[in-house]
Order: C-alpha cells, then structure tokens, then sequence
C-alpha cells in the first residue's frame, strides 16, 4: 500500500518532549488513541477533545504485575502487525472485532540513564528495561508496510509535516521510520547487553557487545568520494554552537584533541592536526598554555583543532583569533569569547562535557575484520617510574617526563615528544624508525627554539642505543620509555656514560 491514512494510534511513551504537538493533531484529525498510564493521564490533562481509550479498556485486560504487563496483549498487536489488504487477516480481525492500528508512538524507559546515575541500584537498573515498549516498536516497524512508527520525539515535526495534507504517510516515509526503530531498540538491547556483562567475573561466557546509534549522515568521509556516518558510541555530549558544518576528519580529530586536554588537572592545551598533536601545553593561565603550546610548531597549527580543559576565555580567545584555526574545543565559552569567535563563519566551535563512564572499548575495521581491544585507559603516575641510571632525575624532569609521555599516547607511532617546562618543544610523528621520529623531533625543536634543554619520551623501548646518543649531542636532558628491549643493558649504560638520566615506565602506549 503506497500511502496510509491515519485513524487510530497506539502512544505509549516515557519521554513526553512534544507530545503536545501529537496531541494537537489527534483532535484535529479526530484520532482515536488507544494509551497506558502516564501517556494517558498526560493527553487527558492536555485535552478532553482527544479520543482517548485507555488500553486496559479496550483489551479488557487490567495493568498487571505493577505495570509489567499492559500492552503485551493480543488485540493490540493483532492491530499492529494485520496486512490492511489480506482478506484474511481482515476476515479474523472482524471475527475478534479488533480494529487496524495506523500509528504506533513509543519511546522507551530510560535505561541508559538510570544505570549511569550513581545512587542506582541493580534493582532499580533492572525495573528501567523496557519490555512492551520494544515489542510495539518492532511490531509496528516490522509491518511498516501498513503502519507508521514514530520512536523518538525528534520524529514529531516531520511526521505532522508528512502527514499536513491529507492525514496520511508515504511508504517511503514509513520505511525511513521502520529503519530508525531497529537502530533505536538495537541501540537499546545493546546498552542493556553491555551492562550485565560489565563484571568480567560473571561465570558467564563473556560477550562483547557495540551499542551504536546512528546520528546523521555526513556529506562524505576522510575524501568527497567516500561515503560516511556518525553514530553514537559513547556518552559525552558534543555541542555545536557556532561555525559549518562538522565533517568526518573534524570528529576523529576533536575527540583525540579533547581527550588529551583532558588528562591534565591544571589549564591544557592542545592542537592538534590530522590525528596527531603538533603542541600541547600546561600553564596556570590558559592563556600562556595557548601560547606555549603554538610555539611548538605555528606552521603545522595552521588550520589545526586546538582543545581546551577549561572554559575559553575572551584573552585567549583573542589570540586564537590572529590565526586561521578549523575548530576549537572547550567545555564551555565566555559570552566574550563566544562573541568574537562566532563572527568567522568558517570557524567551529564546540562545547564537548565528558562523561564521567570511559569508552572502554576501541576499535578499527580492515577489509574483511573488525578490530576490538579495551581502550587505551592507563594513566602514568610516578608510581610507574622506574629509575634506571646512576643519575636520577630532579622533580621537575620527572614532571616534564610524566607530561611528555602522556602526550606520546597520542601521537602515532613511532611517537618521540620533547618537553621542557611542561609544553612540547618538538614532536616525532609516525616514522617507521624511532631514531627518525627523533630526529624529526629535535629537527622541530631547532626551528621553533633558539635553546632548549627538554626530556624526551618515547612511547616505544629504544631497540638500539642510538637515539640516546642522538641525545647527547642536542642537550636532551631526560629520557622515559617503557623498556623492554634486549638491548635495554646497552641502552642504559649509554645513558650513564653521558650523564643522562633515563627511566623506564613499564607500559607501552602504541598507538597506529
């Protein structure tokens, strides 16, 4: 059937955004409402003009088991699920006088909140799974030949846009609708799948599930002949509010450029470009962070991301201002800053709040695979430091050293980052040797610093001793690496034979 008329609905939501927008076309339309509990009593305080039937009325089935059990009848879904041109199926419909249902509104319960809310309990986790909800969707979506099924409020415009002529839908429209459902209750089934799996003890075989829901189609992926889409994965909220639109290589590069921001307590920033940092800085004023950490390369931050850990303010805003960046990236913006920055059309801004439950998974596809490991979580802390050589590191060294390996987690391998005063001085990025990222790092370093003396750290052991006696020739006063290497012993008596003070950290941060 190619278009559907709508003469009877079954609405049963938990989220009632909008729901007034639906209310005021049913009276219009004269649309008879079959509904439960809190949609009904919401509707009737709306309006008496909706036609409204409580579903226990129709079914002539009382609510069950503190509400567990109400729309889970036959009559409902025998009008949900019949094909409004089989004969027979209106032949049997007639014979149990159920009548064809043309509209389904569901959402629901809010699972996915309730299990991240710190004061809930597994009882109460588990009261949050919505079992009816789901199965209206998934009847309706699967008949979507002769029945629309709105599953989410942001559907509510478009369907009162579809349907403004003539009080019917499109196959076309429907489909699209059937499509969103399944994302929506696998989405759903796939949160709930990833909860009671979260205890790696389980007796249970564990199972790795990927709760994903699509967001919207971008306009094309890393090229304009690729297509691509955003789905959601995680829990943080990223908020455009200024600038066009994001594309595919500005979400890979915000989220990596964000979460190195993140890993400091004190004022950060980063700047990064395509996929890799060319500075980062720490400094009491976020405004000398900014500066330090362009310092470190101003050609490469050209078009960049740059990322803050701390509300922008309208000093630094200033000076981001003077040169031509893509996005900036901040937990929130001064009203100034905001201001002076939303005048470039061009440039992006985003307010992105981290949520307090980490991704715990990462993953990337091949041509006929697809890669899951545990995300990259670990954080060194000196706990981790483990002093080498004869001469030890002073304090200060030992924080430039924690701050330079934190930044080589993001860096592609091979990653060398050179630190003094906590901000990059020179970084080495993705060579296929370690001693040419060395070199491309002191290379960096030379031509953005008349003297510097940093520590260098490595997010990879040193095969060789070679990159320290690189070291010793450009006045590198500190190394980190994980160690590991055979030729760890070589490496170390290097770096006593030249007076440099060398630690090893015990964990590797590769990062391809």
């Amino acid at each position: 059937m190619k278009t559907i008329k709508i003469k009877r609905a079954v609405v049963s939501v938990f989220d009632k955004t909008n729901l007034n927008l639906l209310a005021d076309y049913f009276i219009k339309n004269d649309i008879q409402v079959l509904s439960t509990g809190g949609t009904s009593n919401f509707l009737k305080k709306y309006s008496k003009n909706i036609n409204l039937i409580e579903i226990a009325d129709f079914t002539k089935f009382n609510e069950i088991l503190g509400g567990r059990v109400k729309s889970l009848h036959p009559y409902i879904h025998s009008g949900i699920l019949a094909k409004k041109a089989d004969p027979t199926h209106q032949k049997e419909l007639k014979k149990i006088s159920v009548p064809f249902v043309d509209l389904v509104v569901v959402n629901l319960y809010p699972f996915e909140k309730v299990i991240n809310e710190t004061d809930s309990t597994k009882e109460k986790c588990i009261e949050n799974i919505d079992i009816g909800g789901p199965t209206l969707i998934r009847s309706a979506a699967k008949n979507y030949e002769n029945v629309t099924i709105l599953s989410e409020p942001s559907q509510y415009e478009l369907f009162l846009k579809e349907t403004k002529k003539n009080n019917s839908t499109s196959k076309t429209f429907r489909e699209c609708c059937a499509k969103l459902a399944f994302e929506n209750t696998a989405f759903y089934e796939a949160v709930i799948s990833n909860w009671f799996n979260k205890d790696e003890s389980h007796y249970c075989k564990k199972k790795i599930t990927i709760p994903l829901k699509k967001i919207s189609q971008l306009r094309y992926g890393e090229n304009p002949h690729q297509k691509a889409a955003l789905f959601r994965f995680g829990t943080n909220k990223l908020e455009k509010i200024s600038g066009k639109e994001l594309s595919y290589n500005n979400i890979h590069d915000l989220e990596i450029a964000i979460e190195l921001a993140e890993q400091f307590s004190i004022a950060s920033c980063v700047i990064l470009k395509h996929g890799n940092p060319c500075g980062v800085a720490l400094d009491t004023s976020q405004e000398k962070a900014y500066s330090k950490a362009l310092q470190c390369d101003r050609v490469s931050a050209f078009g960049g991301i740059v990322a803050f850990n701390r509300k922008l303010s309208i000093e630094t805003a200033k000076k981001i201002n003077n040169l031509f960046t893509e996005v900036v990236i901040a937990p929130s913006f001064s009203y100034e800053s905001k201001k002076l920055l939303s005048q470039k059309k061009n440039l992006v801004l985003v307010e992105y709040i981290s949520s307090k439950n980490k991704t715990k998974l990462h993953f990337k596809s091949s041509r006929n695979f697809l890669l899951l490991q545990n995300k990259d979580n670990k954080i060194i802390t000196r706990k981790n430091i483990i002093v080498k050589t004869r001469k030890r590191p002073k304090e200060k060294t030992i924080e430039d050293m924690i701050f330079a390996f934190v930044v080589s987690k993001y860096v592609n391998s091979n990653a060398i980052v050179l630190v003094q005063d906590l901000a990059t001085k020179g970084i080495g990025v993705g060579q296929t040797s370690r001693f040419d990222s060395a070199q491309q790092a002191i290379k960096k370093m030379k031509s953005n610093f008349k003297k510097s003396n940093p520590v260098l750290a490595s997010d990879g052991f040193f095969p060789f001793p070679d990159i320290v006696k690189l070291c010793s020739k450009n006045n590198i006063s500190g190394i980190i690496q994980p160690g590991g290497s055979k030729n760890d012993e070589s490496v170390i008596e290097e770096s006593n034979k030249n007076g440099i003070p060398h630690v090893f950290t015990g964990i590797r941060h590769f990062k391809h």
